[in-house]
């Protein structure tokens, strides 16, 4: 997503149509960044999707946060159904704590292969080689972040497990329900996969 087309977003008002639009180009493009990984594709195919299919909405969310979507503003986080006054405000305050951060374009790419690359995601053929790959984003992670600050590598850790508080089912309720419909975000990851 282009940085003006945000801003045009922002400027005109956000309609849902417009928010759900923006969320399966986020994904798409998402989805084509790992594929894009040179690690991500030497890993086996039945891995790579697994991976999708388990990191799918932090992937999401990262994009999210990173193109600087107005989530304040977001009308499907103003609506009651089907989150929690709660899980909206959680989501709200998220992304502030990370706007505050002021998270860089090679943060957000480690960050988006450490959520991807999880060894302990069940069913990997290859579990000891994503382990690598974690292992190599995070330390790719830590000699970027380390310029800012001893304490900056720990905190942007510290993001990660916060992505996951608000359930994938309710994100993909929330954001892809009324432009796919029934599709499970699964099948949906795979076919995007494979073009």
């Amino acid at each position: 997503m282009k940085e003006d087309e945000n801003n045009e977003l922002i400027e005109r008002g956000i309609s849902a149509e417009s928010v759900h639009e923006t969320a399966a180009r986020l994904l798409f493009m998402a989805i084509k960044w790992a594929k894009n990984l040179p690690s991500f594709t030497l890993l086996c195919f039945r891995d790579q999707v697994i991976l999708l299919e388990e990191g799918w909405c932090d992937l999401f969310l990262l994009s999210v946060f990173q193109w600087s979507l107005p989530m304040e503003k977001c009308p499907l986080l103003n609506s009651s159904l089907p989150l929690s006054a709660n899980a909206v405000r959680y989501l709200q305050d998220l992304f502030m704590r990370i706007r505050n951060y002021n998270i860089d374009q090679g943060e957000f790419a480690c960050l988006k292969a450490l959520v991807l690359f999880r060894p302990e995601t069940r069913g990997l053929k290859d579990f000891a080689h994503v382990e690598e790959l974690q292992d190599q984003a995070q330390q790719m992670l830590a000699r970027h972040a380390v310029a800012s600050g001893p304490t900056r590598f720990g905190r942007l850790l510290l993001l990660l497990p916060l992505l996951r508080t608000v359930g994938s089912d309710k994100i993909e309720k929330v954001f892809f329900e009324a432009t796919f419909g029934n599709m499970s975000i699964e099948k949906l990851i795979c076919k995007m996969y494979k073009r």
